[in-house]
């Protein structure tokens, strides 16, 4: 057996089946019966791991013990003290960027649902389309009921296009959570504008380092983030394991 191992209550309910995950980011081979075992025990039908990308041992543990390989979690910071962003101005002029408000939220559930098809959950084929849609939806309408401390909103010509969620994590430090642009929209700026929307709201609040993470198939996203100053600080393996 194994205390590495934690069932998790949100996940289960929403994807209707038994699904916990893997503490810890390394991984030897000799813990694989005792984590099975467990999951056995507990009637586990999905099994996370966000792995060590720079563990050989871990990956080849991982891979031997019947985990597949979903995704690659890129994790990218922004400290002040690195200098001024580095966005070039290439917004149209059509684009605004304003928090967001209620009437907002049924035309960003729309983005939501056809805006995150490169996460782990739409590439495991095991979890529906429909609820990996979902997913996102709920996760959106969490941050604009307050689960992030401000949702921006990028509009081009009065319509919503596109959504960025800033979250405060104490002692100086933030995240930028979810965030999409509507694909009809690309090629104006409004990730450009929410993204400077966002640093400055986080200076007026403090934060001298600010977080994100996507998806490392995402290249847009890692050009977008790089171009804005941010710098890689993790690329971990993310690995789901079916019994």
């Amino acid at each position: 057996m194994t205390d590495r191992c934690q069932l998790l209550n949100w996940d289960s309910e929403f994807f209707g089946c038994q699904i916990a995950r893997l503490s810890g980011n390394q991984l030897s081979a000799e813990e694989i019966p005792g984590i099975d075992q467990w999951c056995a025990a507990g009637k586990v039908d999905c099994l996370y791991f966000l792995a060590d990308s720079c563990s050989p041992e871990t990956i080849a543990a991982a891979e031997l013990g019947g985990f597949g390989f979903k995704d690659l979690r890129m994790t990218y910071e922004w400290k002040s003290s690195l200098g001024s962003v580095g966005l070039r101005p290439q917004i149209a002029e059509r684009v605004n960027v304003r928090p967001h408000h209620s009437g907002d939220v049924e035309a960003l559930v729309t983005i939501a649902r056809r805006a995150h098809t490169d996460t782990r959950f739409y590439f495991d084929q095991r979890f529906a389309r429909d609820k990996a849609e979902l997913l996102y939806e709920t996760w959106l309408r969490k941050a604009c009921a307050g689960s992030a401390q401000r949702v921006f909103v990028g509009e081009t010509g009065g319509t919503a296009a596109g959504y960025l969620s800033c979250h405060l994590d104490g002692d100086c430090a933030g995240s930028i959570g979810i965030v999409a642009v509507d694909p009809r929209f690309h090629g104006q700026g409004i990730g450009r504008a929410m993204i400077l929307a966002a640093l400055h709201w986080f200076s007026d609040q403090g934060v001298t380092d600010i977080s994100v993470i996507t998806q490392g198939r995402n290249v847009l996203a890692h050009r977008f983030y790089q171009s804005a100053g941010f710098l890689t600080r993790a690329i971990e393996c993310w690995y789901h394991k079916w019994y």
